[in-house]
């Protein structure tokens, strides 16, 4: 089989690719194929598995520590019987110390759903320039995507537990969605020096939690329920709803779009730097609940807040605040080329 993927033609035959078919996986969507993976990724722990269409059951976390898998229109699904903390563990290069594994990654056409049997749907712990492209995950409690994770289990020959060196992630083209009723999920769990772009998030409670310094581009994070239509329920839902978490000073933003966030933005305690370039901001008073106000520029809750904005269209419909603080006064702040319908932004943009 040889098919095109992102302009590179792949072929299963040869160059490493592994067709799991050939070794006793079944895309039946009901055999547990988690002992076939185990054996398959311990006689060959450097080779591309191949997955061809089909929906691939696991009844637990699948742990690697090179991580190269090829989804051709397949689907791996997460069917433990009691919830894992993370479906897909990349652990990365645990020797030489200080040394991160490099060029890993998940790409093709596929699906890695986490079936709400798992925290996080895909975590990384040492890695350098991981990529995951053109993916759709799905179905997580915590986390989409982590960046970094910490597991006693990983230990190096004395008996210590491994440095965590996660960075250089990359992620594209993918689909992020879970459901609102989890009030910890985060899309994107970033922890430095990556980039995003190109990224769909749907009805995740925090859509990004931020390192300052990544880079997030055309990140469309779209945050709305239709299941529930009640206007208690939808108030609850999206009560604490935040598009971007900053973590650390400086990310940087450009031709994002959020729409029906309660927060554009949140700082961590401290942190107070978020640069926007081509920012939208988007709520429909007609779906919006009543009782329930919207915050697209929140101020950090010291009173401080260095926002650098170039080119935003903020559309509130009158349910959305520039601020909870009077951002007018925080000289910090800069506001170019800016469209807004809103009544209390600062004078210097009226």
């Amino acid at each position: 089989m040889v098919y095109d993927l992102n302009g590179t033609t792949l072929s299963t035959g040869g160059s490493g690719m592994l067709n799991v078919l050939d070794y006793g996986f079944k895309g039946d969507g009901t055999t547990d194929n988690l002992a076939a993976f185990h054996a398959l990724i311990a006689a060959h722990p450097a080779e591309t598995l191949f997955f061809p269409k089909g929906v691939y059951a696991f009844s637990g976390k699948l742990v690697l520590d090179l991580c190269y898998m090829v989804l051709d229109n397949a689907e791996l699904k997460c069917t433990a019987a009691t919830k894992v903390n993370r479906f897909i563990e990349i652990r990365g290069k645990m020797t030489p110390p200080e040394t991160p594994q490099q060029d890993m990654f998940i790409r093709g056409n596929g699906k890695v759903n986490a079936n709400f049997k798992a925290d996080d749907c895909i975590a990384v712990a040492r890695q350098k320039c991981t990529l995951i492209d053109h993916i759709s995950i799905q179905n997580f409690q915590r986390y989409g995507i982590c960046g970094k994770f910490n597991d006693a289990s990983m230990t190096n020959s004395d008996g210590q537990t491994e440095g965590n060196l996660s960075y250089e992630l990359m992620v594209r083209n993918c689909l992020i969605e879970t459901s609102l009723i989890y009030p910890d999920a985060v899309g994107i769990y970033d922890t430095g020096d990556s980039m995003y772009t190109d990224i769909v998030i749907m009805n995740v409670k925090t859509a990004l939690s931020c390192n300052g310094s990544s880079i997030f581009h055309n990140v469309h994070a779209w945050c709305f329920d239709f299941n529930y239509s009640d206007n208690d329920t939808k108030k609850a839902l999206l009560e604490n709803t935040v598009f971007a978490y900053i973590r650390v000073n400086g990310p940087r933003f450009s031709d994002c779009y959020c729409d029906t966030y309660q927060r554009g933005f949140k700082f961590y305690d401290g942190r107070t730097l978020a640069y926007i370039t081509n920012f939208r901001w988007y709520i429909a008073a007609e779906t919006w609940p009543t009782g329930l106000t919207a915050y697209v520029f929140p101020a950090n809750p010291t009173g401080q807040a260095m926002y650098k904005v170039f080119g935003a269209d903020i559309n509130g419909s009158g349910v959305t605040k520039f601020s909870d603080v009077d951002l007018s006064k925080q000289t910090n702040c800069r506001w170019y080329g800016i469209v807004h319908n809103l009544s209390d932004a600062p004078s210097t943009l009226q």
